[in-house]
């Protein structure tokens, strides 16, 4: 009797736990925020010829799995989260020559003066990626090819921070401002206040040969994307479908960045938004 119950004993304690559902698999995040869901299906993504730019074109559908995407820029008060529980080094503090720590108003401001790869590193370190190009223009458009996050109309100031001269603070808008500019998801700033690092490289004439389903840009290149437009950029560069480009240890007043994760199948929409 003795016996049996030794032997039970080590059965029990040598089972396999069971595999973890994909719900149950969806990583931690580091630093909760807002995000959107952007569900699954095709959106229309590029300019039709004489309606953009060549690197822009063609225009064709496009269709990518469901993901969620920050509903805000990063904001300064999110990277010194990230800077005070890492080694990472600060960015450059624009407004003043005192550590970029210890600049006071600027909580909500977008970060800037950051690499391709110190927006890398907060996605990483947050439990998130940085979005791809594609991901970004449908969270910017939504699925009926709007020009702008907002509509069709012409940004005017209280869709958009743009066409601006640098006024230090006075620059930027808070990551939550200008709701009547918002996309069709509910994301804040798409057009104008910062440009945005995204994952891909850039190719002038990638959209010719991209695939049809979740294109992730080319495997290698010189320059990385960015999206958006920023607080000195004309109205031409905020419309959804304008590319930027950069080399990506490029950093200056007018770039920041949002994140993005996937979707796992499990997983609801309602698992996917965090606020």
């Amino acid at each position: 009797m003795k016996m049996w119950c030794l032997m039970i004993i080590a059965l029990m304690l040598t089972v396999t736990p069971p595999t973890a559902t994909a719900a149950e698999a969806t990583t931690i995040e580091k630093d909760p925020v807002e995000m959107m869901t952007i569900p699954a299906g095709p959106f229309i993504r590029g300019s039709a010829p004489g309606e953009g730019r060549l690197d822009e074109q063609p225009r064709r559908k496009i269709y990518l799995n469901a993901f969620a995407i920050d509903t805000y820029e990063v904001s300064n008060a999110h990277y010194m989260k990230f800077l005070d529980e890492t080694l990472h080094k600060p960015p450059m503090n624009v407004f003043a020559e005192r550590p970029f720590n210890k600049e006071e108003g600027i909580a909500e401001l977008p970060v800037v003066q950051v690499t391709w790869h110190d927006a890398v590193d907060y996605c990483f370190w947050a439990g998130k990626r940085l979005p791809t190009e594609a991901e970004w223009e449908k969270a910017a458009r939504g699925n009926d090819g709007r020009l702008y996050p907002w509509g069709d109309q012409a940004p005017t100031p209280k869709q958009a921070n743009f066409e601006r001269d640098w006024e230090e603070k006075k620059t930027f808008v808070e990551v939550t401002a200008l709701p009547e500019g918002q996309s069709p998801y509910g994301l804040r700033n798409l057009a104008g206040n910062v440009r945005e690092w995204v994952q891909d490289w850039y190719a002038s004439e990638y959209y010719a040969s991209a695939p049809d389903k979740n294109p992730k840009g080319p495997e290698t290149g010189i320059l990385k994307v960015l999206r958006g437009g920023s607080w000195k950029s004309f109205d031409t560069d905020l419309r959804a479908t304008s590319r930027g480009k950069g080399g990506f240890a490029l950093k200056t007043h007018g770039i920041g960045f949002r994140c993005a994760r996937d979707i796992g199948p499990g997983q609801t929409e309602s698992e996917s938004n965090t606020q």
